[in-house]
Order: C-alpha cells, then sequence, then structure tokens
C-alpha cells in the first residue's frame, strides 16, 4: 500500500464523513470517496464553471456560461469525474 493512499485516507477521514472507508480499498472506491466529498462541498456549482474552464466540459452547450450552478442533465459524479480527467470504464478501450 503506498504512502500516497496512506495520507488520503487520514485527509479524507479527517475531513468527511467516509462511511466505511478502508486504507486497503481499491482506487475506484478512492475516487468514488474524493468525487463524493468535492459534490458534498461544492454542492451544485460546476467544477468547470468554478474553474474557468469553461469550454472544456464534454457536453458545453450555449447558455451554460449564465451562473456557477449546474444546468445541464449530467450527474454530478459524472461532471466532476470529466473534470478531474477520470475516463469512465465503460468507455475504455483497454
Amino acid at each position: 500500500m503506498s504512502n500516497l493512499k496512506k495520507a488520503l485516507y487520514v485527509l479524507l477521514y479527517d475531513q468527511y464523513d467516509t462511511g466505511d472507508l478502508e486504507v486497503r480499498d481499491s482506487d475506484e472506491t478512492y475516487i468514488n470517496c474524493i468525487v463524493n466529498a468535492l459534490i458534498k462541498k461544492n454542492g451544485k456549482i460546476c467544477p468547470f464553471k468554478s474553474y474557468d474552464c469553461i469550454g472544456h466540459c464534454k457536453v458545453n452547450h450555449i447558455g451554460c456560461v449564465e451562473g456557477l450552478n449546474v444546468d445541464c442533465d449530467r450527474e454530478y459524479e459524472d461532471i466532476w469525474k470529466d473534470f478531474i480527467g477520470i475516463e469512465n470504464k465503460d468507455n475504455d478501450s483497454e
């Protein structure tokens, strides 16, 4: 187990309700926990808008630049994973 995973575990445990997260959990479990923590912290705010990355969202549409809230029909989890650059397992070709 990496030192990075140990540090992430302590950070998540200290800052967020991580439920049943364990140090030895899979990377996917950690990613889901981190994404959920980001959603909890940011609420309805779109990370692409908040971090001034308009135009980088895969489904950017007219009117998206108004306000900071998510105004599309995407799931928050999908938006954050797209923002982070995590590919959806269903779309991976490997």
